[in-house]
């Protein structure tokens, strides 16, 4: 079977990477529609199970992160815990917590364990600025985006469709006035 990065590209290849990009660039809230046409697209061409959900989220938030040029580390380990996505920076989540966001993408049906959620909070204790990324809504203090399609009547400060990610990211950033170093297609 092919992979999920491989299927991704792919579809990303044939919508255009570029249009994408110039797209995303010129208006973040282009990020929606195109997250979810990819999706709905791999959905088409692989089945989505939780492990395949949370793969394919990753690498679309990775692609996306890049597409926007948003400051972003990714694949860090602190304090003995891995974290997926650090933003802006893992010296602003040193020191100044409240103006940056943990994400994990969970790949199995479960979300993230208690004893998980409470290690992230040693590290940001702001559960707000703690987003978790699910194939369906997982219950725990944090903010949850769902990758399950037909989420949009449940959406709240807790529970977001993984669509809107890049829109809340970016509007986070504004909000936190980041001024990190971008670097330019």
């Amino acid at each position: 079977m092919e992979s999920i990065g491989n299927i991704l590209y792919s579809i990303i290849n044939e919508i255009g990477k570029e249009k994408i990009q110039t797209a995303i660039t010129l208006n973040v809230a282009a990020s929606k529609q195109y997250i979810q046409m990819i999706i709905d697209r791999c959905n088409v061409v692989v089945n989505l199970s939780d492990e395949n959900v949370g793969s394919l989220c990753e690498a679309l938030l990775h692609f996306m992160l890049t597409t926007r040029t948003l400051p972003s580390v990714r694949k860090v380990t602190i304090e003995k815990m891995d974290l997926d996505v650090v933003i802006p920076n893992l010296h602003t989540l040193r020191n100044f917590p409240e103006k940056a966001i943990v994400i994990q993408i969970v790949k199995d049906s479960q979300g993230i364990t208690k004893d998980q959620q409470k290690d992230i909070a040693t590290i940001q204790p702001n559960v707000h600025n703690i987003w978790v990324i699910t194939k369906e809504p997982a219950s725990g203090d944090y903010v949850n985006y769902t990758a399950e399609s037909g989420n949009e009547k449940n959406t709240s400060f807790q529970r977001r469709n993984f669509h809107d990610i890049i829109i809340d990211i970016d509007a986070f950033l504004e909000k936190t006035n980041d001024r990190s170093f971008r670097f330019f297609h």
